[in-house]
């Protein structure tokens, strides 16, 4: 998993932070039967949008993520 780019929604285009993505695979291991989500070689393929009716994937995108200034 990347942790330094953002994620886009391959169908609605929603942008996701690399925190937001390393939420949802912990959520998604939580909610598997065997305690392990199963990814493939393509860590992304697996991870559904949380957008309400959307149905895309999430895939890094080539903007970095950077914290904001304080």
């Amino acid at each position: 998993m990347d942790l330094e780019h953002w994620y886009r929604c391959n169908l609605c285009g929603y942008m996701y932070t690399p925190q937001q993505v390393q939420a949802l695979v912990q959520l998604l291991t939580s909610r598997s039967e065997g305690g392990e989500l199963v990814l493939d070689d393509d860590a992304t393929a697996g991870i559904p949008c949380r957008k309400k009716g959307c149905s895309g994937r999430l895939r890094p995108t080539d903007q970095l993520h950077r914290d904001p200034p304080r």
